[in-house]
């Protein structure tokens, strides 16, 4: 339950930071939920390989998947965080009449 609170905190946080670059937000937050599962499945998958070589038992697993959850939320808040600002081109100044002519 603690996992999900912290990952609603997360997608917000990475909507605030890429909404003030004049982006949208939708996509970024789905790469958040996913980098964060993804990085917490390798790690729980890698953690269980270390635990079954140890014998230790599945505790590595589960400090594995925070540790790999934890990587994919800093991936995704360095993404949001590394993206540039959009610019906005200026439309042309309407053409004033009577200069000129």
């Amino acid at each position: 339950m603690l996992e999900i609170i912290v990952l609603i905190f997360l997608t917000r946080h990475v909507g605030e930071i890429v909404q003030s670059k004049g982006r949208k937000t939708g996509w970024f937050k789905v790469m958040t939920v996913v980098l964060w599962i993804g990085g917490e499945v390798t790690g729980a998958i890698v953690g269980g390989i270390v635990g079954a070589l140890t014998d230790s038992g599945a505790l590595f697993a589960y400090v594995f998947a925070l540790v790999g959850a934890g990587i994919g939320a800093g991936a995704s808040v360095l993404i949001a965080r590394s993206l540039s600002p959009v610019a906005y081109d200026q439309p042309p100044q309407p053409p004033v009449f009577g200069q000129g002519l």
